[in-house]
């Protein structure tokens, strides 16, 4: 009898105890958090080294005053010439520096549904060297590769070969599923701010943490109904000006909502992420529509960006799949 009663005591702490973390938001949700496009997005060579040095000490600073694991995706086309290139690296050196890690996201960002399967490869190849070497100096390998665009590719039959190519090299594949339209946000307030236009950089901003929000409950649901429970999520935002000024906001949102930040290992190694992915097209979306696609059913339609938002690009509310646009 005594040892039936310790039993139901151990039984008892033991689920009070994940009822209180679950209440406090550790259990319940989880966040791997995941930068494109290092060392800046878009910037094409326009910003200074030191400017572009200073934007990744910015996001890297948010991350690391929230205790925020993150991964970060170089095109190493973007350490541009000789004359910025050592600020540039010491931009991805930060991410390191901090505890952050660093993945594959091709040398040029071509879209592989665009690109011949053999030049894709050497896309892959050629957006290695620098990346590899500063992982190396820190006794760390290259781990993870995000196809540019979200897109893997033009048939089932090259997708497959890549992901062959890329287990061969030693690579996973990272998936995103909380996707979304930051880009057009960065975009503008790059725009704004070279522009000393403070009204239009300050309404962008301003509607860009709410957007956010609703791109997370959006998969919150849709992760929902397809697993019946809310699996850890992989977010996809950018390297850019508007997440080095606004990214700690970002994470207060995110932590409102209960989640816990967590490395994409930990992200990845729930289940849902062995699940069956048999998408390939022009678009690329989010790995939780593509098992709905994979599972017979129609893609489903994303919140729209913030009114104000959508006169920057009439073509795409962020809701259309059939004329949304790549980043």
């Amino acid at each position: 009898m005594k040892r039936m009663k310790r039993a139901l005591l151990v039984i008892f702490l033991v689920i009070t105890a994940a009822l209180v973390a679950v209440g406090q938001g550790r259990a319940a949700r989880r966040v791997a958090v995941t930068f494109d496009d290092l060392p800046m997005t878009g910037d094409a060579g326009r910003s200074t080294g030191e400017g572009v040095l200073e934007t990744n000490k910015k996001i890297v600073d948010a991350l690391k005053a929230s205790g925020v694991p993150a991964i970060g995706f170089v095109n190493e086309r973007g350490l541009g010439a000789a004359e910025q290139r050592e600020a540039r690296t010491r931009a991805l050196r930060a991410w390191l520096d901090a505890g952050m890690e660093l993945g594959n996201h091709t040398y040029s960002h071509k879209s592989f549904y665009r690109t011949p399967l053999a030049d894709f490869e050497q896309e892959v190849i050629r957006g290695e060297p620098v990346t590899r070497q500063l992982l190396a100096e820190r006794g760390k390998r290259l781990r993870y590769f995000r196809h540019p665009f979200l897109n893997t590719g033009r048939t089932l039959a090259s997708k497959r070969a890549f992901e062959k190519f890329l287990s061969a090299r030693g690579y996973a594949v990272a998936p995103v599923t909380v996707d979304n339209s930051e880009w057009i946000f960065a975009r503008e307030y790059a725009d704004a701010l070279a522009k000393n236009d403070s009204e239009k950089a300050r309404r962008v901003a301003e509607g860009y943490v709410p957007y956010m929000e609703s791109m997370f409950e959006f998969y919150e649901k849709l992760s929902v109904d397809l697993f019946g429970r809310e699996i850890p999520q992989v977010l996809l935002v950018h390297a850019n000006q508007l997440n080095g000024d606004h990214f700690s906001e970002v994470i207060e949102m995110i932590g409102r909502r209960g989640y816990e930040f967590v490395s994409l290992d930990e992200a990845l190694s729930d289940p849902a992420y062995r699940s069956r992915d048999d998408y390939v097209g022009a678009v690329g979306i989010s790995w939780l529509q593509r098992w709905l696609v994979t599972r017979g059913k129609e893609f489903r339609k994303e919140p729209s960006m913030p009114e104000y938002m959508r006169q920057f690009d009439p073509d795409y509310s962020g809701s259309d799949f059939k004329t949304r646009r790549g980043r």
